[in-house]
């Protein structure tokens, strides 16, 4: 099997796909959630079907249980899946990497996204930590990916989960973009 080069990516469809999955899982559309998911994992890992549809399941099932029992976390199931789906990429990557640290710093950002009043760490900071893991760099090097994409969700949350205001998808997939494009410079830097 090929190895692939994680830092080949073409981070315009991840963004656009990205943010066609934060409406699924907002919106409680698992199944949709995880066919963007499988896209997700051939765009931007180049994987194949096969393991493109383990890493989409090992992810959407983390994803899936935390968004559900919000208050009543599972984390050992929830954990027990990122380091899954974080060893997948890593072991079919060119250049591997420390796959639970990946898996534990993912599931912080969702804590602190979740619960910012218990953390002293940023969300832009703990997103930032979670690309230099996997890109082999320094969390300050992703900082601009951090803050932006924290900017988004921050934007998405101030319409809850209310059903009458519809979040400004526009604004939060252009920020998402511009995130995915600064997250695709820096891991380019490192790569030069």
């Amino acid at each position: 099997m090929t190895k692939k080069n994680l830092r080949q990516l073409d981070y315009a469809k991840v963004a656009q796909l990205d943010s066609g999955m934060w409406r699924e899982y907002y919106d409680h559309r698992f199944f949709r959630m995880f066919i963007l998911l499988l896209k997700l994992m051939r765009t931007q890992f180049q994987f194949g079907w096969l393991l493109a549809l383990r890493s989409a399941y090992r992810a959407g099932a983390a994803a899936t249980n935390y968004r559900v029992r919000k208050g009543r976390e599972n984390y050992a199931g929830v954990e027990k899946n990122l380091v899954k789906f974080y060893k997948l990429i890593s072991d079919n990557s060119m250049e591997s990497f420390d796959y639970r640290k990946a898996a534990e710093i993912e599931l912080e950002w969702w804590n602190i996204h979740r619960y910012p009043e218990r953390y002293e760490r940023t969300l832009g900071a703990s997103l930032a930590e979670g690309m230099a893991i996997i890109y082999d760099g320094e969390p300050k090097d992703f900082s601009e990916y951090g803050r932006l994409r924290a900017e988004a969700m921050l934007l998405r949350d101030e319409m809850g989960d209310v059903k009458q205001v519809e979040p400004d998808w526009v604004k939060i997939t252009s920020l998402l973009s511009e995130s995915w494009k600064s997250m695709y410079k820096a891991a380019q830097r490192k790569s030069a």
